[in-house]
């Protein structure tokens, strides 16, 4: 889909969403949310701003529907202001980028070339 119905959108309580997972759930159920997010933004068409999208999502990756209350905690808010720092700090400029050694990949469309990459 080139253009998304909910696109521009803004990813902060997703993001908070996902980090709250990570440290309650573990890293492997935040990843797979992440990819239910990005699905929901590019091939579904939902809203990631919508809170109700969100406890769809949680729910359909058989997460507690309390990871959104969680999500609103100040040890969630803290990690998103280190975690949104350090990305500026390696040069990061849009979603989704992944850094490795300081080397930015960007768009999914960069996902062979990470994959070249962290084969080496």
């Amino acid at each position: 889909m080139l253009q998304p119905k909910f696109f521009p959108v803004n990813p902060d309580d997703a993001a908070k969403l996902i980090i709250a997972v990570d440290m309650h759930d573990g890293s492997e159920a935040a990843m797979r949310l992440t990819g239910r997010i990005l699905r929901g933004v590019w091939v579904e068409e939902r809203n990631i701003a919508d809170a109700r999208d969100l406890a769809a999502m949680l729910a359909e990756e058989g997460l507690p529907a309390r990871r959104l209350d969680d999500s609103m905690s100040q040890a969630v808010h803290v990690r998103y202001e280190r975690d949104t720092q350090r990305a500026i700090d390696a040069g990061v400029f849009g979603a989704p980028s992944y850094v490795v050694d300081g080397e930015i990949f960007w768009g999914q469309d960069r996902l062979d070339f990470l994959q070249r990459r962290l084969a080496k």
